[in-house]
Parts: C-alpha cells; structure tokens; sequence
C-alpha cells in the first residue's frame, strides 16, 4: 500500500521515504520563488501611516496610564542615553518611549514595581537584569493597564516595520508585457512582485520555511494580520485559488489517538468544538453555538482542541482565553482564571482519553529513544530528555510530543503539492489551462491563475487536498477519519 508517488506510512524512521517526499514540492518551491506575489504598494504605504498613529495614540494611552506622581519620579529619572532595541530605534521628545528597553524596565520595576507582584516571577537577562521581552511582559499583563498597552504598541512597531514599511522595499518591478525577464509570464500592467525564499528541509517538522521576507509570521488570525495579508493581490485578469486543510491537526490526532470520541465526531461531519463545549459545559447545542455560548463555552473548547498536542498549560490557556474575549471586545469573566484553566484542561482529558494515552507512547519513546518520527518516518531528535534540568526536559516532551501530528500535517502538505504541480503540468499541456502557484504557508496553498479558471483550480485543489491520503492501488483511506480541505477564490490574499 502506497500514496501518491509511491510514499509509505511505515510508521517507523525511514530516512528514505522522507528523501522522496521532501523531493516532491521541489518544482514547485521553485516556481513559486521565481513567479513572487503581487503586492499593492499604495496599501502597504496607507497601512504604515494607520499604523503609525495608532502607535502615536497608544503612547499618550500609556502615559496617561502611568499615576502622576510616578510618572513625575519617571521622568527625574530620565536615562541620559536611553539603550533602544534596534539600531534604528527612533529618536523622540517624548516622556516615554517605548522604543527603549531600558527605560521600559525603569518604568514597570522601577517606578511601578511590578515585579514584586506576589506569585510572579519575572525572568532576567544574561546581564541580570529584569527582562523586558514579550513572555516577561505577558505575565504582568494583568497586574497593571499599562502593560497591555505597551504589548499592543510592540506588535503595532513590529508589524510596521516588517511588513507594512519593509514588503514595498523586497519588491521588484515585473514590465508590462509578455514573457517577463524575471517571471516569463505576460503581465497587463506593471507589477510590483515579493519573491520570499522557501526552505524545504531548514525546520524540524518538516514544516516549509519562508525568508526574506517572513510571510510565514503574519499574524493572520489578527484584525492587522488580515489588513497586512490583503496587501497581497492577484494580477489584472486573475485570481487565487487558495485552499487549506481544514483541522488537519487535529483530524491527525485522531487518527493517530484512536480516541473513540473523536474518530466518531469526525466520522460523522460533526463539529469538534461545539460536540467539546456540549459535554464539557452540559449545555445544548443551541447554548454553545449562538450568542454569548459561542464565547463563553465554544471559545474555550476551540482553544483547548487545537492547543492540546502543543502541551498547552494553565496559563496558556489564560492567555489564550484572555486574547478571545479581548477580540470579541468582552471583558474576561472573573471565574476565569489560572486554576479554572487547568480544570478545564483535565476535563478536556477526561473527554477525550485516548489522547492522553497517545501523548504518553510519544513521551515514553522520546525519552527511551531521544527521537520520535511521524507516521510517514520523519524522525526528530530530542536531546533536551537527557538534560540533567527539569524544565528542559519538559520542553523537549512537549516537542517530542507535538511532532508526530505537527510532522504529519507537514508531510501531507508536501504530499500535496507534489500531486498538484503534477496535475498543473497536464492541465498546460492537454487543455493549455495556465496557472502560476504563489505560495504555500503551513497547511495552506496559493495558485494564481485566470479568472475564468479559477472554479477548475480551486476543484483540483480540493480534489488533491481531501484524497491526499488514500490508497493509489485500491482507493482505500489510509487515515480512520476523511480528511477535508476549505477554499475559494479570491482577488487579495484574505480569509472569506
């Protein structure tokens, strides 16, 4: 039994199905590094200036924050030279700028003395000083307004000057005109083109990597994430086809669980979330599916069910409640809290036991072994089990642990794209149906072509995307639940 060009699941490290398998999107990395993606130079240009004020509102809102008094001692205590975190760091008259660590650090432990908040421990860097980065800051969000907004502003800076400033200057200048110099397609207009590179064997998971710029970090679940993704835009004439697997991870997972539960949602179409929010809360589908239910018991099912083979804990789970209810702009519930998190999490076991069974084989051969592999052989090492500290010990289970579904899903992707540059190269020839792919993040898949191809493009995807697992000699699924894919066609790169 085999999958598409003859790739196994031999369920065992096999270096030699991996070599075949990291092989197969090769053709189509390269094209889609040598076609890049469209970008709209005057929406990134408005983006930055949007951004830019926000960022100027949020600095008045944390100065406002701060108690006249403490900020009276804040500012007698002016650093002479303020230490930025980038070279580039901008000069301001301000009383605060965000900008500098140093003066960040003054104002939350200094004047604010927020690390001596009971129960939290704030973690120091390699000079011993009280850090100032994103993990340090998250555990004091909840302690003082300021922090929160000194968050939102590093979010607001980065994205700025990584996407919205930068994507114009990673452009190139595509000529009107047929058989482009760069591309060798035929464009209608000039266009202004990103080409990131894709790297196909840099990360442990098997996961395609992206640089120069990163298009793999944009926070596409976010309101600015979106903007930033809309920025990316098809050509004059065409669309794109994007499609991507739909709870691929956690279709995955039980699959490889076998937990009763799940394979039987999945086996009937069910959905995951409501069916966990329905048990767990002991409330009715109608509760957990409408109105506040949807953010007072779906939410926290969703996040828990995609969480889970991450090793999420308590206060990730917190954190991740936290940033719910702030998106829906809701307040978080008092009843929500660290220990509330951790119940919910053994409930969620308890739910599903067969998880927790699976998650203990991968630790005991992460720990026997010091490696783990995914069900097609992808192997990954795990030396931080033979650590003599704890902590690092557990951060290498939670990898060990995580790899056999992050792995797979990684595998399928590959998988797919192989099969789909293939049916490409027929469509070309036999029907002369072009079509150009862009991009490939994650679980996800981007194809560019004509606007009145697009449905055909779309369909092929589906078709590769949802059968990517059955069996090339019998039509047989090699998977105990069907696997399923979303898509549409679209004009930017944004969600429907």
């Amino acid at each position: 039994m085999s999958l598409y060009a003859g790739i196994e699941l031999p369920d065992k490290p096999s270096p030699e199905n991996v070599r075949k398998l990291d092989l197969l999107p090769v053709p189509m990395l390269r094209r889609m590094m040598r076609f890049g993606m469209r970008i709209d130079v005057p929406h990134f240009a408005d983006l930055s200036f949007r951004l830019g004020s926000t960022m100027d509102d949020l600095r008045c809102e944390i100065v406002n924050e701060i108690p006249p008094e403490a900020l009276d001692r804040f500012m007698e205590a002016a650093l002479p030279e303020e230490d930025s975190d980038s070279d580039d760091a901008p000069v301001t008259d301000d009383p605060f700028n965000v900008e500098s660590s140093a003066r960040v650090a003054e104002l939350l432990y200094d004047v604010l003395g927020l690390h001596l908040t009971r129960g939290v421990k704030i973690k120091t860097t390699k000079g011993g000083n009280l850090s100032t980065g994103k993990k340090g800051l998250e555990q004091l969000k909840r302690e003082h307004p300021v922090v929160p907004l000194i968050l939102q502003y590093r979010e607001c800076s980065k994205l700025k000057s990584t996407y919205a400033d930068s994507m114009p200057r990673h452009a190139k200048l595509h000529p009107h005109g047929p058989d482009c110099p760069l591309c060798g397609r035929h464009h209608w207009t000039d266009e202004w083109r990103v080409h990131t590179q894709l790297l196909t064997t840099r990360t442990a998971t098997g996961r395609t990597a992206s640089k120069n710029p990163n298009l793999g970090n944009i926070p596409a679940r976010t309101k600015l994430g979106q903007e930033i993704r809309a920025g990316f835009r098809a050509s004059e004439g065409c669309v794109i086809a994007q499609r991507d697997f739909s709870q691929i991870e956690l279709r995955l997972g039980a699959d490889r669980s076998g937990d009763e539960n799940m394979l039987r949602i999945y086996l009937n179409d069910g959905d995951i979330h409501v069916d966990t929010a329905m048990r767990a809360f002991d409330r009715t589908e109608e509760e957990v599916s409408t109105g506040q239910g949807k953010l007072l018991y779906r939410a926290p099912s969703k996040n828990v069910n995609f969480a889970v083979f991450y090793g999420i804990t308590g206060s990730g789970l917190l954190d991740l409640m936290a940033a719910t209810f702030a998106t829906a702009g809701a307040p978080l519930p008092d009843y929500i809290d660290e220990r509330w998190c951790d119940q919910f999490i053994a409930k969620w076991f308890s739910l599903y036991p067969g998880v927790r069974r699976y998650l203990q084989r991968e630790e005991e051969k992460a720990r026997r072994f010091g490696i783990v592999w995914t069900a097609a052989g992808r192997v990954r090492r795990i030396p931080e089990v033979r650590s003599f500290h704890s902590y690092i010990q557990e951060a290498g289970v939670r990898q060990g642990c995580n790899h056999g579904i992050q792995g797979y899903s990684a595998d399928l992707m590959k998988l797919a794209m192989g099969e789909v540059e293939d049916r490409l190269g027929v469509l070309q020839d036999e029907y002369l149906i072009e079509a150009w792919p862009l991009m490939t993040i994650y679980d996800e898949l981007l194809i560019e072509t004509p606007e009145e191809r697009g449905e055909t493009i779309e369909a092929l995807l589906e078709e590769v995307m949802d059968h990517c697992l059955d069996d090339r000699q019998t039509g047989e699924r090699m998977c105990k639940v069907p696997i399923r894919s979303d898509g549409h066609c679209m004009l930017r790169w944004q969600k429907n």
